[in-house]
């Protein structure tokens, strides 16, 4: 371990650039100028200096100081944000809530050097003096992260929070990690200490996880340490191995966006664990996921179930109009499930003809002469088909057609084949009141 600062001029070129510009910053200059007249020591650390070293943009700025209320405050009085007390336990954490928002923690132990020894991974245990300009990396963080290696500190700092076992497997997928020897076998001694940790707190891993580009590295070291199970609150009995964790870095997850990267590698999960839509609802509602996080994966799997059910080329359009604007999502799910009966290839080549025709409630009762009631939306919604299918392309179409099918639709029509929102999910709605 070093025992000094090391001068900003021994850096290297490459280094020094990516740090320069992470100074350059607006926020973090105001910072520096706030803490030098207030002559209060501030250090970057955590994501931001690793992130900026490995070429990223940082996306959270962290700062130990000896002196946050009052840097806080200062800073609030500037107009750079508002002061936000997020922690009173030690270390009490302020953040300066603005566009880019800085989180400022009081230094632990009584010396930058002490505060760093209590940080989990190397990459995550180095800091930047505002005031001199000088690195603090005492433990080789900069050059383990060069070389791909997940290193901690010690299985005595995972053990004081054993979120942090789960964390290396999440840096692992979003940072291309690659966990020492050491490092997983703490991860497997602290994996039971796992299921004391609040489920919020999973979640946060879990879904910085689960978005990543390549999960199936991460989850291999969940897997095998033990840390899967109680990181999903759910028992796996087997029903969780490598081959469906490998199902997870499929091209089709890949490209797609990170919100539904997420949604569909817990849609697969659920679908692994067996869980039907309103069983998945609730596993996620437990594990502190948002209800519409737990709406759509929910409906995801109902879609899918219900696309596996569809008999006649009406019945596959009716899945169409209902999938509404998740329509994608739920065709990328079913392309990727594990079902030998996947309708995957029927559904995708169905293309919706033309622009939306707009179609009302009022319209129906007016041009049928009927009273209000299910029958209402019914009719509609398989005037919306026909739309879609392209037989109807106006207004006066859809009353004619209506006219000559009254009967089509009973009060019933379509409620046994049109999903229902199991979690009450504020995802957008379709023309009607489906999906």
């Amino acid at each position: 371990m070093s025992n000094r600062n090391i001068p900003s001029r021994n850096l290297s070129p490459t280094v020094r650039r990516r740090l320069d510009a992470l100074l350059r910053r607006g926020p973090i200059r105001r910072l520096s100028s706030v803490a030098s007249r207030l002559d209060i020591p501030v250090w970057i650390v955590g994501g931001a200096l690793r992130d900026a070293l490995d070429g990223r943009e940082p996306v959270e700025i962290d700062v130990a100081a000896i002196g946050c209320e009052p840097l806080a405050r200062a800073m609030e009085a500037a107009g750079a944000g508002r002061a936000v007390l997020l922690s009173e336990a030690s270390p009490r954490v302020y953040r300066i809530a603005a566009k880019t928002e800085i989180d400022c923690a009081d230094v632990e132990g009584g010396s930058i050097r002490a505060d760093l020894a209590r940080r989990d991974f190397t990459v995550n245990a180095m800091a930047w003096n505002l005031r001199d300009g000088s690195w603090l990396d005492p433990y080789g963080g900069a050059k383990d992260l060069s070389r791909r290696r997940l290193r901690l500190l010690s299985e005595a700092n995972l053990r004081d929070d054993p979120l942090r076992a789960l964390r290396a497997a999440r840096f692992i997928a979003s940072h291309r990690l690659i966990a020492d020897r050491k490092t997983r076998r703490a991860a497997r001694a602290v994996a039971p200490l796992l299921a004391g940790v609040a489920p919020e707190r999973i979640r946060v891993e879990l879904v910085k996880l689960l978005a990543a580009p390549r999960v199936a590295e991460a989850l291999e070291l969940a897997l095998s340490t033990g840390l899967l199970e109680p990181a999903l609150g759910m028992p796996l009995r087997g029903r969780i191995g490598m081959a469906a964790i490998h199902r997870l870095d499929r091209a089709r997850i890949r490209r797609a966006a990170p919100p539904d990267r997420l949604r569909l590698r817990l849609a697969l999960l659920a679908e692994r664990l067996r869980l039907s839509p309103a069983n998945a609802a609730r596993w996620l509602s437990a594990r502190r996921f948002s209800r519409e996080e737990a709406g759509e994966v929910a409906l995801l799997l109902e879609l899918a179930d219900r696309a596996r059910r569809v008999a006649t080329p009406r019945e596959e359009w009716g899945w169409v109009r209902d999938s509404g604007p998740r329509r994608a999502l739920a065709l990328a799910f079913l392309a990727l499930s594990e079902s030998p009966r996947s309708p995957y290839r029927r559904l995708a080549r169905l293309r919706p003809a033309g622009k939306n025709l707009r179609v009302t409630g009022s319209d129906i009762l007016s041009w049928l002469g009927i009273a209000p009631g299910p029958r209402v939306g019914a009719l509609l919604r398989e005037v919306e088909i026909e739309a879609m299918k392209g037989a109807v392309r106006s207004r006066p179409a859809a009353r004619r057609w209506l006219i000559e099918n009254p009967g089509l639709a009973t009060d019933d029509a379509g409620s046994g084949d049109r999903p229902r929102n199991t979690a009450r999910s504020p995802a957008k709605r379709g023309s009607n009141r489906n999906i």
